[in-house]
């Protein structure tokens, strides 16, 4: 023990101040924590106030193997105490000793809460999927795992999901690990992504009734790397390097598969494992009888409710960015329909009208800026067309003599081009580096 204290005091020969001096601690075998304390108290002309009585059994405990050469006092305190699993707190010449401690840690995030049910049609069965994100909660029982954990005895934590700050008590190992996870969580809850979606239709030719003939894109685009398939029989995922890939010629070669048409490009920025959605479509409103009653008269009264609902085209994307810098998408696309547009007007139904919906789940992973090509939902479109002689076909009661209908029947395949990039904040970028183009100017669009 003596030759332990010569190696500490002797630093102290040459020096006025002990927040000035630098230290020297030799530990090869056990020596009480209380010892060491002991000698720098008396040295440094400090006071020591224990705040809890586990604090005051484990400075009683031996401290092992401990060789720090030029060290700061504030320096030689946090290894002493570290190695304690002790809490210690200096102020002005008292230092107060705990076993607990409580840090507040902020997250930044919006305090919502999303639930919802998706139904997925697989050949004649249903399959429902219930889910439901509450960030605060799932935060709190992780933090709560965290300190078990670490020692069975633990205090719950206290979230403030306005402010978003979140207090936790408990020892130095598990204060510690708490501050990990919040280190990493906010690394990675912060990280966002811009999604540049092209959504087109290709309404497709008589030659190509079973869909694009998918098998001719790599002939087309050779530098498309190997199809990915997803969980859907019918989808097809084929990865793209941004700078390989042209969407002219891809749309040149869709033109060869039927009429193509763009429905939408929308670009979506959204964080880290947070949802991104985008639909496009029409909210259709409509009226059918609920209920039937029969009045006092004995004559039946009938009570109609005005309805809506979202036809078109619902795309759900959930991105996740790894440690190495690449993207795991989730993607479910949804395309709606209505199954005879004439139920709409149809007053005397006692039910909303029939719908029909494909859904494809896929789950692929992305390099930055890579480009994903995701098809196979293939849709009929029905009409039903009125064909005969001008103005006699709009006649009542003749007109049946002057005109037929035909049933129309096309089939559509959509096809989404996703494009993800890491927004880099400490990076300068400019906006085309994201996929966007400069807008013309008046001149250029010849507007007077």
């Amino acid at each position: 023990m003596k030759k332990i204290l010569l190696l500490i005091l002797g630093t102290f020969l040459f020096a006025g101040v002990c927040d000035k001096r630098l230290f020297n601690l030799h530990i090869t075998q056990g020596v009480q924590l209380k010892s060491i304390l002991s000698d720098l108290v008396n040295e440094c002309q400090l006071n020591v106030v224990l705040k809890d009585d586990i604090s005051n059994g484990l400075i009683n405990k031996n401290i092992e193997l401990i060789n720090v050469k030029d060290v700061t006092l504030k320096e030689l305190l946090n290894i002493i105490f570290q190695h304690a699993n002790l809490f210690y707190e200096m102020k002005n010449n008292t230092i107060y000793v705990s076993y607990t401690k409580t840090k507040t840690f902020k997250v930044d995030f919006i305090p919502n809460t999303v639930t919802g049910t998706s139904n997925i049609d697989s050949t004649d069965n249903s399959v429902i999927n219930d889910y439901k994100f509450d960030f605060w909660s799932d935060l709190q029982t992780n933090i709560v795992q965290i300190l078990r954990n670490v020692d069975e005895n633990f205090k719950k934590p206290v979230i403030d999901k306005n402010s978003g700050l979140i207090s936790v008590t408990g020892n130095r190992a598990q204060i510690n690990e708490v501050a990990k996870y919040i280190k990493e969580l906010n690394e990675r809850l912060h990280k966002q992504v811009l999604i540049d979606v092209k959504i087109y239709t290709v309404t497709l030719s008589r030659s190509h009734q079973t869909g694009i003939d998918w098998s001719k894109l790599s002939v087309t685009l050779p530098n498309a790397s190997v199809p990915l398939r997803g969980t859907n029989i019918l989808g097809k995922n084929t990865v793209f390097k941004n700078a390989t890939f042209n969407i002219s010629g891809f749309l040149n070669f869709l033109s060869q598969n039927g009429n193509v048409n763009s429905i939408s490009n929308p670009k979506i920025v959204t964080l880290n494992n947070q949802k991104a959605l985008i639909s496009v479509g029409d909210t259709i409103y409509y009226k059918y009888a609920s209920q039937v009653e029969n009045n006092d008269n004995g004559n039946p009264t009938t009570t109609y409710t005005i309805d809506s609902k979202f036809v078109g085209v619902l795309l759900d994307i959930t991105p996740q960015i790894s440690d190495n810098g690449e993207i795991i998408l989730s993607i479910n696309p949804r395309i709606s329909s209505f199954k005879d547009t004439s139920q709409l007007s149809n007053i005397n139904r006692d039910m909303p009208p029939d719908t029909q919906e494909n859904t494809m789940i896929s789950v692929v992973k992305l390099k930055d800026n890579d480009t994903l090509v995701l098809g196979g939902l293939i849709t009929d479109d029905r009409a039903l067309k009125v064909n005969g002689v001008p103005v006699l076909k709009e006649i009542p009661l003749i007109k049946y003599l002057f005109s037929s209908k035909e049933k129309v029947t096309n089939k559509k395949e959509l096809v989404f081009v996703i494009t993800p990039h890491i927004i880099n904040l400490d990076k300068k970028v400019h906006l085309k580096d994201y996929g966007f183009k400069k807008l013309p100017t008046l001149e250029e669009l010849d507007v007077k």
